[in-house]
């Protein structure tokens, strides 16, 4: 084995191209270079050490790798608008054709609300052929989608840094060596900024956000299950060959004036629908419309805090709302985003 120079942290990079839907797991070129930061490399499957007797003092003499698959996760965490497409896309709904809201302004609104019924059929979620490397040695990993979804913010209180993460748990057929696509773009990158965050709660989907909890709200964290998942039946091939969709679920928690704690309470205890929205805004796109994300979420509260945090003698309130389908409404989860991005 010849080591032949060390791989420069600085050079290490992520990028991905977007797979043809009718032939997911071929692996494609990548077409821009994913901003934040890239994942360590790691195998897929490991082998299994199988423990036997066999008249010597030790346990194995074999070992044998019975599937392969890879999981991990991207980070982003100063995230832009346009990151947002890439795991919605691939986890919870595919196929979007983003719209022009602006003609000639290139603001495109991309609608990712998954169909949770029966007749909605399937999502067709996309998925994309992963890169990642450095100066010496490139990998790719085919037929990548999300399976989780992780937004995060926190307001700061000195006039700081209050940016936005993003992390996206994905799944992929397997890892191998392949040369890295060469001349890609970096991602746009509009910033979204935590202090711009708003939060809206309402006891219907008609009124889904009208009632903004204005000027009350100092964290949140938001956690999507997209019900993505991979499916191995016996094959020619020890990988998966399809994917399947599954439950979809979420869960958001917002750190909040504790005020609000009471007006709260009493919808808690009744178990009753409450229907949140979480906007993000960002600058304008041209002379269009701003840079947004909107995610509305219905629930119920699973937990009201009363006194669980505070900052610099204010008390402060956590609030959790769990997924819960709204019969009135027939709905559960909408998000919209709008950037400067058509494709991805």
């Amino acid at each position: 084995m010849t080591i032949t120079g060390a791989g420069k942290n600085y050079f290490t990079i992520a990028q991905y191209g977007k797979e043809l839907a009718a032939s997911k797991g071929t692996a494609v070129a990548a077409t821009k270079i994913r901003v934040g930061t890239a994942p360590r490399v790691i195998t897929d499957s490991k082998p299994e050490f199988i423990t036997e007797q066999f008249n010597i003092r030790m346990e194995s003499r074999r070992a044998h790798v019975y599937e392969r698959l890879y999981m991990n996760t991207l980070v982003t965490p100063n995230a832009g608008f346009q990151q947002f497409i890439l795991p919605f896309a691939t986890g919870l709904k595919g196929n979007v054709t983003a719209s022009e809201q602006t003609s000639a302004q290139g603001d495109w609104k991309w609608t990712f609300t998954p169909g949770l019924t029966q007749a909605a059929g399937d999502n067709a979620p996309d998925s994309f052929t992963l890169q990642v490397g450095d100066d010496q040695q490139g990998w790719r990993i085919p037929y990548c989608m999300t399976d989780r979804i992780s937004i995060k913010g926190k307001v700061s209180q000195d006039g700081g840094a209050a940016p936005v993460s993003l992390e996206s748990g994905f799944f992929g057929r397997y890892i191998e060596e392949n040369a890295l696509t060469a001349g890609q773009a970096l991602e746009g990158s509009a910033p979204a900024n935590a202090k711009l965050a708003q939060l809206y709660v309402d006891s219907s989907w008609a009124g889904v956000g009208g009632t903004e909890v204005a000027d009350g709200l100092d964290e949140f964290t938001l956690e999507i299950l997209t019900g993505v998942h991979p499916v191995f039946r016996g094959s020619g091939a020890n990988y998966l060959n399809r994917h399947a969709e599954g439950i979809i679920g979420y869960t958001a928690t917002f750190v909040v004036e504790h005020a609000l704690r009471d007006e709260l309470m009493s919808s808690q205890q009744a178990g009753s629908l409450q229907v949140a929205r979480l906007k993000l805004t960002g600058s304008q796109i041209g002379s269009g419309v701003n840079h947004s994300l909107i995610v509305d979420m219905g629930g119920a509260w699973e937990d009201v805090s009363a006194i669980d945090n505070s900052d610099r003698g204010d008390n402060l309130a956590t609030i959790a709302l769990r997924a819960m389908y709204d019969d009135t409404g027939a709905k559960g989860l909408q998000v919209e985003l709008i950037t400067n991005q058509q494709t991805f």
